[in-house]
């Protein structure tokens, strides 16, 4: 009996510890993304008696507030509206954005105590900490005035860091006016709130053809003599590959084929590593990989390995088939490339600042991975240099600055190509890198674009 009882006590201490110690984890490690869920109710009412924290840009701009009413109760307000809307998100009809990503910290009071008591005498509230970002609203509102009414996103990133710069995507909307607006921005097919800077998913085209040539560098021995004899298109299994209008760009190496952007070589490339090698190197280079960013995100998708046709390699290799990437995962390629191979984790949010000025938590640079070494990336460099000198990417040269990138035409289903250009400049010393996705367009309009933004944003960070 007594056996009985001790093995029962022990059962229900056991049960008691693993309670204590599962709510000791909501409590501390998970109680920040609760309260930043945007499916919890809580977050769709502020904490009474607490004036929500700001969030402010690189430099000290306002971009979201909390403005007292005749009510007592605070209205959340964006004085960049929807110049910065998919980044600061909104806080009404739930939260998202910024909002949501860093509710916890602009509810938390710093030294609650001693401004509750200090505001006894004013009448205000405690206020919450503010989040200044890594966003410059100078590049920011140069993107968004360029993309005008283009569906599609623009993504600059210090490569060094994985600093985002600018955010910008449209269809967008006015975090001002979310609630009111629900119904429609909702029913909208055009879906204004969703971000497709971070959660659009798009064939990524040519820009693609980076990572197929990184996986010839690494498997085959003789990929500086490998050359294609390109007749404007070419027969693998039951696929036919096109290069651009058809044209014929005669007998192309690695370097030739970028410039150029020849399917025909980039297919019998890939055809030439395998899908397994192929697939070993995109995986490498993050397309499945959960990077952690502060906004909602959608992981990019692949569909490549041993057991793949030889149709699925030849347009997985020239970026078309069953891969869909984003505009920020893009970015994360060419920066990885800038900074000699190693992809930093990407991040918007710099640090808190307390009501009083100081300084609190800060976001510090992290790297992610390794997709190549720095011998690959002055190879694929000395390319995208190629490509914007004399090649496809003219359109993004900058006046005395030497700019490496590469552009893409990406076939699209439903309409019109999707245009894509990435790149980093200068390409000596990298300060920018930019992604650029123009939805059924038809031409290369995201090339000017990003010469565009480049140019102001080498002109910001130079300062």
């Amino acid at each position: 009996m007594k056996k009985s009882v001790r093995r029962v006590f022990w059962l229900l201490a056991l049960c008691f510890f693993v309670l204590l110690g599962y709510l000791g984890k909501l409590v501390i490690t998970d109680r920040q993304e609760i309260s930043s869920n945007a499916y919890n109710i809580r977050v769709r009412n502020d904490m009474e008696g607490i004036q929500r924290g700001d969030i402010l840009d690189k430099d000290g701009e306002l971009l979201a507030t909390s403005v007292l009413q005749s009510d007592g109760s605070y209205q959340r307000e964006y004085p960049r509206a929807r110049m910065s809307a998919h980044v600061t998100g909104y806080s009404s009809v739930g939260k998202t954005g910024v909002e949501a990503a860093a509710n916890f910290s602009m509810m938390s009071v710093h030294h609650e105590l001693q401004q509750r008591i200090a505001n006894i005498l004013n009448g205000k509230d405690p206020k919450g900490n503010d989040v200044v970002l890594t966003i410059d609203m100078d590049i920011q509102s140069v993107a968004g005035n360029l993309l005008g009414s283009a569906k599609g996103a623009v993504v600059v990133m210090e490569p060094s860091t994985g600093r985002v710069l600018a955010m910008q995507a449209y269809p967008d909307f006015d975090p001002n006016t979310v609630g009111k607006q629900w119904e429609s921005l909702t029913a909208d097919e055009d879906s204004p709130l969703v971000n497709r800077a971070t959660q659009g998913l798009y064939p990524p085209g040519s820009t693609f053809k980076i990572v197929t040539a990184l996986a010839g560098m690494e498997h085959m021995q003789n990929w500086q003599n490998f050359t294609v004899e390109c007749t404007g298109e070419s027969y693998f299994e039951n696929k036919v590959i096109h290069c651009y209008n058809n044209q014929a760009h005669g007998t192309v190496d690695m370097k030739k084929a970028m410039e150029a952007s020849c399917n025909c070589y980039f297919a019998a490339l890939a055809k030439e590593v395998g899908a397994k090698n192929l697939s070993e190197v995109m995986q490498r280079c993050g397309v499945q990989m959960d990077y952690g960013f502060d906004v909602a995100y959608s992981q990019s998708v692949m569909h490549l390995d041993k057991k793949s046709t030889e149709s699925e390699l030849v347009e997985t290799g020239i970026g078309q088939g069953k891969t869909s990437v984003s505009p920020l995962y893009m970015a994360m390629v060419i920066s990885a490339v800038a900074n000699d191979g190693m992809m930093m984790r990407p991040y918007m949010i710099d640090h808190m600042q307390y009501p009083n000025g100081s300084t609190g938590k800060t976001t510090v640079p992290e790297k992610l991975t390794q997709i190549c070494s720095a011998t690959e990336s002055g190879l694929l460099e000395e390319m995208l240099i190629d490509v914007v000198e004399r090649g496809t990417g003219q359109a993004a040269q900058v006046a005395g600055v030497t700019v490496a990138g590469k552009t893409g035409t990406a076939e699209n289903a439903t309409g019109n190509d999707h245009s894509w250009f990435v790149g980093y400049a200068p390409a000596e010393n990298p300060r920018v890198a930019i992604a650029v996705v123009i939805e059924d367009i038809g031409d290369a309009k995201a090339t000017p674009i990003a010469g565009k933004v480049l140019q102001v944003a080498l002109e910001k960070t130079a300062k």
